[in-house]
């Protein structure tokens, strides 16, 4: 009696090592915590969708060649939640790649990629088992990719949507064309879960942000990008950013000289329509409200029942700010004329034009004038 007491203790005790190595395991897709799911039916029953003009198909997306296996499952459940409980699309979660080819995108009105990460298209989804590949098998699958993405592509350019969240933007990266259609390209996470962040809210009458976020700015826990090229605002218009001054310090060596750390945004692309958050490595972000409202409106933006602007940032500022361009050259000019006169000991006069009528500031009588 003794023994099998032992014994059942030991088989019992080796279930929750194999349970623990499981969960910690990266390659092992984790499934979703019954609790975080409960929460998000419950946000999800409440939230109100735009009215669709008519019947709505997503297609989810959730393949990771490396990490974030942990949230995909998640992902793929709570966006199937938001479909069903607000009846706004009916949701597919699936990882067939069939539904890549040309003809089954046509079937779907936005395309979400759930927290992908590296080669997604290649076969064995798995890091390990495809560098066992040959060659030849590896050049095969390739080849396969390249001609998914094109389609995506294509599919997005004649006019579908495409939604991505976190780490979709550290997939396809040495591919250009998936690169230009997200408009950015992951490189490290400054700040992780652990380290509370200030996100502003960068265009608070958005159709995708008025009456989400009751603040011009919000604490937030989870990580922080960083990206590069072809990240640029003239490409895309952002919707949520980082507040360097008001946020922890980054857990790393910042790369990006700027200060520009986007977390949210929207752009065109051809005929179609992208949507991307950065937000969504940490479990709780599936049961925070605020964000999945984000979401749903964000998913609606890509279906086609949410018109949102997608005016670039740099070039909705300056077309905002009339002749900002003027005023930047010109003072650069000033500026120079300074550093002559001061080098040359001369007086000297110059304008800054700034409106019409323009005024100018003559800097021998240190007054404004009009011309």
């Amino acid at each position: 009696m003794k023994y099998s007491m032992l014994r059942i203790s030991a088989a019992t005790l080796g279930l929750v090592l194999l349970c623990d190595a499981l969960a910690a395991d990266p390659t092992v897709y984790r499934e979703p915590d019954p609790k975080i799911i409960a929460k998000a039916e419950t946000i999800a029953s409440t939230l109100q969708a735009a009215p669709s003009k008519k019947k709505r198909r997503v297609l989810v997306y959730g393949i990771s060649f490396g990490p974030h296996r942990t949230t995909i499952r998640t992902a793929q459940q709570v966006f199937k939640l938001l479909g069903e409980k607000t009846g706004a699309f009916e949701v597919v979660v699936s990882q067939d790649l069939a539904n890549f080819e040309t003809d089954k995108l046509k079937q779907f009105d936005s395309v979400i990629f759930a927290n992908t990460t590296g080669e997604v298209f290649c076969r064995p989804a798995d890091k390990i088992q495809f560098k066992a590949l040959s060659a030849d098998e590896k050049r095969e699958q390739e080849d396969i990719a390249a001609r998914l993405i094109k389609n995506l592509d294509d599919y997005v350019r004649a006019g579908g949507g495409f939604m991505a969240i976190h780490s979709a933007t550290d997939t396809l990266k040495n591919h250009k064309a998936y690169g230009d259609m997200i408009g950015a390209v992951f490189t490290q996470h400054p700040w992780g879960p652990k380290e509370t962040v200030t996100v502003k809210v960068e265009d608070p009458d958005h159709a995708l942000t008025k009456g989400v976020f009751d603040k011009s700015e919000f604490k937030f826990n989870d990580e922080i990008y960083e990206f590069r090229e072809p990240y640029d605002r003239r490409r895309l218009h952002v919707l949520l950013s980082l507040d360097l001054g008001k946020s922890d310090k980054p857990n790393r060596p910042l790369r990006r000289t700027d200060g520009d750390y986007p977390i949210a945004w929207t752009r065109s692309h051809g005929k179609g329509r992208v949507f991307y958050c950065s937000l969504g490595h940490a479990t709780s972000t599936f049961a925070n409200l605020i964000i999945l409202k984000f979401w749903l409106r964000g998913i609606q933006f890509t279906t086609g029942d949410i018109d949102a602007v997608t005016t670039p940032s740099r070039q909705l500022h300056t077309a905002e700010n009339g002749n900002l361009v003027q005023l930047r050259h010109s003072v650069r000019e000033f500026i120079k004329s300074i550093l002559q006169a001061y080098e040359n000991n001369q007086a000297f006069s110059h304008n800054i034009l700034f409106d019409r009528p323009s005024r100018f500031w003559n800097f021998n009588t240190g007054s404004w004038a009009l011309t």
